[in-house]
């Protein structure tokens, strides 16, 4: 185990913010001997004072709603948990005090902000690391495994799905969620980006986008109760064709209104010589059909991690200590950049992976708004 623990100062503690405290504190319950610890050595939210039992359970950080203040705390890495508006500004502070940063996705409103925040990440040499969770799936590394060997061939086309249901409810209020201004997009900024981010992972650069998106409540309360509505500015449903620079071409589709069918997430790769099927709801399953031997054979069989990646089994507790799906691959994403930081190495899923899915997510919203164009990449 490091001697000293990493202090991290962690920005917001609504949901998201409570599940990365949780998976902080969980590292020496689910891990015998890690090799990195951790202080949560401070705390900035709006709420500040208002959580003394939560301040105590998380070790009576310093809590504070200045960001001057919180970034005066002696941190390793700052933490963002924050609505996207308030992505860049953060960022851009901690990245002024040369301070690591890991951020929840997407990582900015627009391209713009985007490309801003890459280059300043760049010019401080400052590690950087985005919450791009699904990557922990233990099918996803074996599924890059795969790939890498070349065993699939030319990889012809794929599919992908994110269904969610949890705004299907019409009096569900208005959110920071559903108003462009504050989070940049809907289901495919809030849940595609991760999707993008998976298929660039496996199979390499987008090179175009054609898309079209729906809103399909386009009023919604402004409070909960409240009969004055107001409009919903993001999408609801999206469909993406994208075509890759290695000629594979395939589709994307993602929505939060999946009625009588829930958290669905499946991702199919098909090659000349064979196939992958990762079903996301079955933690750490992947099918791969081998077209020479004309069956399915056992994912991890020969396969090895790829290069420069620490192992998901290194990663993620073991089966007996299990947070679940979800808070595991949070936990394995914040465990991966703990342990980069510790060795002082670069992420594969640092800032500049995330500006690459940003610009894919600014392509398909400029072609939706265009009559689905084909926007080529990469944008000027």
């Amino acid at each position: 185990m490091a001697d000293s623990p990493l202090r991290v100062g962690l920005i917001s503690l609504g949901f998201i913010g409570k599940v990365h405290a949780a998976c902080y504190q969980a590292i020496p319950l689910c891990f015998s001997a890690p090799n990195v610890s951790v202080q949560i050595a401070a705390v900035l939210r709006s709420a500040a004072g208002n959580d003394e039992n939560l301040m105590r359970a998380l070790g009576n950080p310093v809590e504070t709603t200045s960001m001057d203040f919180f970034l005066d705390q002696g941190l390793d890495l700052v933490d963002i948990c924050s609505p996207n508006f308030l992505h860049h500004g953060q960022i851009m502070a901690a990245l002024n005090k040369n301070i690591a940063v890991y951020c929840e996705k997407p990582l900015a409103l627009n391209l713009s902000e985007a490309r801003g925040i890459v280059k300043a990440a760049r010019d401080a040499r400052v590690l950087t690391h985005t919450a791009f969770t699904m990557r922990y799936n233990p099918a996803v590394q074996q599924a890059k495994a795969i790939l890498t060997s070349g065993v699939l061939g030319e990889i012809y086309n794929f599919r992908a799905h994110l269904f969610h249901n949890s705004y299907m409810d019409p009096k569900r209020p208005i959110s920071w969620r559903l108003q462009k201004a504050a989070s940049g997009g809907g289901s495919l900024a809030d849940l595609g980006i991760h999707m993008i981010d998976i298929l660039r992972y496996l199979l390499g650069e987008v090179d175009w986008v054609k898309c079209r998106t729906r809103t399909l409540i386009p009023e919604r309360p402004i409070a909960a109760g409240a009969t004055e509505t107001t409009a919903v500015d993001v999408d609801d449903w999206a469909l993406c064709m994208l075509g890759l620079r290695n000629q594979a071409e395939g589709v994307l589709e993602v929505t939060r209104m999946s009625g009588g069918v829930g958290d669905s997430i499946r991702l199919e790769i098909f090659g000349s010589q064979g196939s992958i099927d990762i079903d996301f709801s079955q933690n750490g399953l992947i099918r791969y059909y081998d077209q020479k031997r004309k069956s399915f054979l056992p994912a991890g069989d020969g396969f090895s991690t790829p290069q420069g990646e620490h192992a998901m089994a290194d990663l993620l507790p073991p089966a007996k200590t299990s947070l679940g799906s979800f808070y595991d691959s949070h936990l394995g994403s914040i465990h991966d950049f703990l342990l980069n930081i510790h060795e002082q190495k670069e992420s594969a899923a640092n800032f500049q992976a995330a500006l690459s899915a940003q610009e894919v997510l600014e392509a398909a919203y400029l072609s939706a708004s265009s009559n689905i164009e084909k926007i080529a990449l990469p944008l000027p």
